[in-house]
């Protein structure tokens, strides 16, 4: 069913709690499957002899299979493994002669280790299935109820809120989700999944250990059921870590189970075809890739690219994506501009090129997407000749980096794919002279001029000593940079973007 034709949802939650372990808890699988029939979202807990074992959902119910404690857990070595078993196998025994796999485990035992997840996932109701399960859903303090006794109830957030995740490139996801806030004025959040060694905002953080931490997920479930109603997967990755799988793919039959609907955004190398990339573009990085390391990054792209569009093609929610130059790969696709903070990248105090020997800074976050292999011989000459200080940036904390741009003269960025990005609108925020090889598919695609000097790989050498020519010419460029951000890169194109998406 497409998305725009799902019908209001309900977003309530049911554990379904067995004391038997999994291969015996045909009942509770069957409530389970009963509940998820009926609208709920689903957790199945059931106890393990081994470890504990989240797998992603199965059917769209969540199963974890809890390990049970034993005073020997944190005993050392052999006496620890040993005594663990030992003491297992006679609560297995137990259960196995009373005909009974729920005698297996007591209440304290199976207490215990659901409390947690009942904690994260927060059910509306939890259903016991047997009278060892009810006991320990006592102990930690809930009420449960039998099965075929769980009562759906419908709820759904009664404004817009958006969640934007799991990826936070350059910190864009913050930055989009503060837009929507202050622009649009409607709820917005985002999820970034891995630590940048640069210190990017974000709104809900989760590291490697916490992706795939089901605990982490099932809280992810339960306050994106009560809080949210549209989200925007960023390069089609999940916003429930990998308690589905990992991708939007399988969080989808649960989001739109619940009424929540779903886009798609992409930053670049997410979506951009290699093979039409070469096609389109002169300098393409992909045309003949030096290093063994960009070979092997170029075939991984092309594989996985061809992979994502496949799904695009198939998807029917709407698609955005950040630079213009992604539509020659999703043509219907909506531009999300990038968003620049004027209070943090304001203009520097020293004008342009009034230095006789001007600053040129060249920061490149992958160097094989910006052609810094290709241009910087053409800088080291002119730094040779003395007509140039060039500074490549690498690593460098955002908060620093904002001084350094200030201070420059000059800033390179792409020089080979085509677009412009963060970097180019941060350098046209702080007054500085831009100088990249912004295609003209891409400007076209801009209603305004980009006010940055165009040269590519061939030409940034002649490029460069015009400027120093001219240099009121290259001035008055970077002095029109601030105003053009302003207009398209402050948060109110990008707010404008996704509002009517949002309030359809």
């Amino acid at each position: 069913m497409p998305e725009q034709d799902q019908p209001a949802a309900a977003r309530s939650r049911a554990a379904v709690v067995s004391a038997a372990p999994a291969a015996a808890a045909e009942a509770a699988r069957a409530e389970a499957e009963r509940l998820l029939a009926d609208g709920y979202s689903v957790l199945l807990l059931t106890p393990a002899f081994g470890k504990r074992k989240p797998d992603p959902s199965r059917g769209g119910v969540h199963v974890v299979e809890v390990r049970v404690g034993t005073s020997f857990d944190s005993a050392p070595g052999a006496l620890g493994k040993i005594g663990r078993k030992a003491v297992l196998t006679t609560r297995n025994a137990r259960g196995k002669a009373l005909g009974n796999p729920a005698a297996t485990w007591s209440a304290a035992d199976i207490a215990v280790e659901i409390g947690p997840y009942l904690d994260a996932f927060a059910p509306d109701v939890v259903v016991a299935c047997d009278k060892t399960a009810e006991k320990a859903v006592a102990k930690v303090g809930r009420a449960a109820v039998a099965p075929g006794k769980a009562q759906s109830t419908a709820k759904s957030p009664e404004q817009p809120s958006l969640l934007i995740g799991s990826n936070n490139n350059a910190g864009m996801g913050y930055a989009w989700a503060r837009a929507v806030r202050e622009h649009a004025g409607i709820t917005a959040r985002n999820i970034q999944k891995k630590s940048y060694a640069f210190a990017y905002g974000s709104d809900i953080k989760a590291e490697d250990k916490d992706w795939v931490d089901p605990l982490w997920g099932l809280a992810r479930v339960a306050d994106t059921l009560d809080t949210v109603t549209h989200v925007l997967s960023e390069s089609g990755l999940a916003v429930f870590g990998r308690l589905n799988g990992g991708m939007l793919a399988d969080d989808l039959p649960e989001l739109r189970r619940a009424g929540i609907r779903s886009g798609l955004l992409f930053h670049g190398s997410d979506i951009r075809s290699p093979d039409r990339h070469i096609e389109l573009y002169k300098f393409s990085p992909f045309r003949a890739p030096v290093s063994e390391e960009d070979q092997k990054l170029t075939e991984v792209l092309r594989g996985k690219t061809d992979e994502m569009a496949k799904w695009v093609a198939e998807f029917d929610g709407p698609v955005f994506v950040s630079t213009p130059d992604l539509i020659d790969d999703v043509p219907h696709a909506t531009w999300l501009p990038v968003v620049v903070d004027l209070e943090q990248w304001t203009e520097g105090t020293r004008t342009p090129l009034e230095r006789e020997v001007p600053v040129v800074v060249h920061a490149p976050s992958r160097p094989f997407m910006k052609g810094s292999d290709l241009i910087e011989p053409t800088l080291r000459d002119l730094e040779s000749r003395g007509l140039i200080e060039y500074r490549r940036l690498e690593h460098i904390p955002q908060a620093e980096l904002v001084g350094v741009v200030q201070d420059a003269d000059i800033v390179l960025d792409h020089f080979v794919i085509g677009n412009y990005g963060v970097m180019t609108c941060q350098a046209m925020a702080a007054g500085r002279v831009g100088i990249a090889n912004i295609d003209q598919r891409v400007r076209d695609r801009v209603p305004a001029r980009i006010p940055t000097i165009q040269a590519d790989p061939d030409s940034l050498g002649e490029v460069i000593e015009g400027v120093l020519a001219d240099r009121d010419a290259a001035r008055a460029t970077a002095a029109a940079g601030r105003a053009f951000v302003r207009e398209f890169h402050d948060g109110r194109k990008s707010a404008e973007a996704v509002e009517p998406w949002l309030r359809g």
